[in-house]
């Protein structure tokens, strides 16, 4: 078992997808419903935010300087200096009943985002792709209920995958961009898996919302560790740092107002690991 320490003490009412920016030294997360993006720089402690015009369910660093902001409506293109935005693309099944919610981009520098119901009726969401230069999103996973974490093997050859709804996380194929071979990887049993990263092993990390937890698969499949929250709504992680050494990991306060560390953002130093050099999206 091991513990953690508090990296940013700001409450979230949904803190989710931790990214690490290491042109900016900054680490970037979402509190969803408060329509804001948070950072904090690990090693000067300087912090700030951005508030967004809706619900953000993602905020991933791309190669210009900018952040795509993953909004009800589709990806928008943020610049955290002046504050423009600019919308990407549109879902095509936009509507007021659903929402973003989590987005990585791939080695490629292609953004992968998905979709889910606020009442999170069943396969209502779907996995998106968005190809640079391209204005419009390629639905690649249908019926899905809570699109969640998506990550890449170091060698680049698989894609992991959580529709929390199924608690497993799923393995595919992953081929320039196309997915085939959908396969269990992992079951959580005691809580729901939400997002994950993975690190330079191959090594799945995975938040358990409602279990306290961030658990590690190794390459197989198999449990190894265990890192102890001190709230049970843990939401998504992600390794930051010049050495990417240090494990973010994000949670979540709703229902919580007596849980004074709901919400809060967390770090870990899982020994003898690291992570790898997060992908950005290249449009």
């Amino acid at each position: 078992m091991s513990e953690v320490e508090v990296f940013d003490s700001r409450r979230c009412e949904l803190g989710e997808g931790p990214h690490y920016d290491e042109h900016t030294g900054r680490v970037w997360w979402v509190d969803i419903l408060g329509c804001r993006v948070l950072w904090r720089t690990p090693s000067a402690g300087e912090s700030g935010w951005l508030s967004t015009p809706g619900h953000v369910g993602a905020a991933v660093p791309t190669s210009s300087g900018r952040l795509v902001v993953c909004l009800p409506e589709g990806p928008t293109l943020l610049d955290p200096v002046d504050g423009r935005m600019r919308p990407l693309a549109r879902y095509p099944d936009a509507s007021a009943a659903i929402r973003s919610n989590d987005a990585k981009a791939d080695p490629q520098g292609r953004l992968w985002l998905g979709t889910m119901a606020y009442d999170e009726r069943s396969s209502i969401g779907k996995l998106y792709r968005l190809d640079v230069g391209a204005s419009q999103l390629l639905p690649v996973v249908d019926d899905v209920t809570i699109s969640n974490g998506i990550g890449w093997s170091p060698e680049g050859d698989l894609m992991y995958y959580i529709d929390s709804a199924t608690r497993r996380i799923d393995t595919f194929d992953f081929d320039d961009g196309f997915l085939k071979n959908r396969r269990p990887f992992a079951t959580v049993y005691d809580g729901i898996p939400d997002g994950l990263t993975v690190d330079a092993d191959g090594g799945v990390w995975v938040a358990i919302w409602l279990g306290g937890e961030v658990h590690r698969y190794t390459r197989s499949g198999m449990l190894d560790r265990i890192v102890r929250v001190p709230t049970p709504l843990v939401t998504s992680c992600t390794f930051a740092g010049p050495d990417f050494r240090t494990l973010i990991i994000t949670t979540a306060s709703l229902g919580r107002p007596d849980d004074a560390g709901a919400g809060v953002t967390y770090a870990h130093y899982p020994a003898g690991v690291h992570g790898m050099r997060a992908n950005v999206f290249a449009g």
